[in-house]
């Protein structure tokens, strides 16, 4: 059973709740009425995360929730007037009144549903548009900005009919003494967007039922017999711990040097707060007196989503418990313990462009990247990095020098010591 929740302005409820009329037996609604913005956002606040999707009256509450609550997760749709409602009202209108096209104003025609098709008309007959594109109607201002746009054009005298779509906007217009047409969705409109949302919940069901392997690593002699057969044994043990404290849905399998879990990609997003940090590196972390190798992996089959658990843990540290991701091939990471992975798209983006400009790997452009968030500092030296890289420290100070060599590190002055030994060199990170 689909739990859908309908936002909508109070003024449409009466035609939204003809959605009775074609409710499929799988999904219940459950309608939220508002009568502004604030009423809105605290509906929102209150039941959107509650469901498994969202519908919209229209496309003002859609975008106040795109903007207020972005990256929510779960499918969110809203009802648009089609080109076959938009061509029915206008061949009635044109039937019993001789009025021109360009002498009406159109409050919801947009580029985004292809201006219902009053593009293709001759040049000098189109209607007046309040926006080329939908963007427009993200502003928390939107319903006094339209409402001055219809009244100032026919203050102006430019038409001599308005077409809304907005519910607020028939009080508005009716106050003014200024003809209008109110559309709303037909049931023939709305039972196409109806079918929409239900296949994506399908889809989002299917998915969030794809099997997702993660392979755990003990870093050790595999000839210390004694050492091995402890750590396996306590690391099973805090696994059964993690599961029935987060009640997760793990299958858990034990081998000799690893443990194999097998879940779903649900409890895959919830464990690692979709993608950014993992509970279990957390969890283990605190648990363990020794570190492990955490390796997610998700293909298209259990055979694919092993083989990328297995890759995957094999890109951590062996000093300090890490977690990684392999997505069809794609790595993210690391999830580090108290951390968490930052999606910035335009940090992304630049370190593509250096890793192109300059053939560094993109990954070890990354988990650098992920150092610097968790160290919050861009001063490193070949110690530190190897320690949270699980590289040796050659092989810290090769990448540091290469680095430098390329002008995305500056070298500082050497500390003064009054130990023995060469000094320690440190460097500035400037990635951006």
């Amino acid at each position: 059973m689909y739990k859908i929740n309908v936002f909508t302005a109070k003024l449409s409820l009466s035609w939204v709740q003809q959605l009775e009329k074609i409710k499929p037996s799988f999904c219940e609604f459950h309608y939220h009425s508002y009568t502004d913005y604030e009423h809105l956002y605290t509906l929102i606040e209150q039941h959107l995360t509650a469901g498994d999707g969202a519908l919209f009256s229209g496309q003002i509450p859609y975008f106040f929730t795109q903007t207020n609550f972005p990256n929510m997760g779960i499918p969110m749709l809203y009802f648009d007037i089609s080109e076959r409602d938009f061509y029915r009202a206008l061949t009635e209108l044109f039937y019993e009144n001789k009025i021109a096209m360009n002498r009406i104003a159109i409050d919801f025609c947009y580029e985004e549903n292809d201006y219902l098709g009053i593009h293709e008309w001759s040049m000098g007959r189109q209607p007046y548009l309040f926006s080329q594109t939908m963007n427009e109607y993200a502003s928390n201002d939107i319903i006094d900005k339209v409402g001055n746009w219809h009244i100032q054009l026919h203050r102006d005298n430019k038409v001599d009919l308005s077409f809304t779509r907005i519910a607020e906007m028939r009080e508005r217009l009716a106050h003014q003494n200024i003809p209008f047409i109110a559309f709303h969705p037909s049931l023939h409109a709305m039972q196409l967007t109806l079918d929409q949302l239900v296949n994506q919940l399908h889809l989002r069901q299917l998915e969030q039922n794809k099997v997702v392997v993660v392979h755990i690593l003990i870093p050790i002699d595999k000839s210390n017999i004694d050492e091995l057969e402890y750590r396996q044994i306590a690391l099973y043990k805090a696994i059964l711990d993690f599961k029935q404290l987060y009640d997760s849905t793990f299958i858990v399998h034990r081998e000799a040097s690893y443990i194999a879990i097998i879940t779903t990609y649900k409890q895959f997003l919830m464990t690692t707060n979709d993608y950014t940090r993992c509970q279990l590196v957390d969890f283990l972390d605190e648990k363990l007196l020794f570190p492990v190798k955490i390796g997610w992996g998700i293909g298209n089959s259990l055979i694919e989503s092993q083989n990328f658990a297995k890759k995957a843990a094999t890109l951590c540290s062996s000093k300090e418990t890490q977690g990684y991701i392999i997505e069809n091939a794609k790595e993210i990471g690391p999830l580090l313990y108290g951390a968490l992975l930052q999606f910035d798209n335009e940090k992304q983006q630049c370190l593509k462009k250096l890793s192109a400009a300059h053939d560094i790997p993109l990954l070890q452009l990354q988990k650098i990247e992920a150092v610097m968030e968790k160290l919050a500092t861009t001063i490193v030296n070949g110690e530190l990095l190897s320690t949270h890289l699980g590289i040796t420290v050659r092989s810290a100070n090769r990448i540091l020098k290469q680095l430098h060599e390329k002008n995305l590190a500056v070298e500082l002055p050497s500390l003064t010591s009054t130990t023995r030994g060469r000094p320690k060199k440190y460097y500035q990170l400037n990635l951006y």
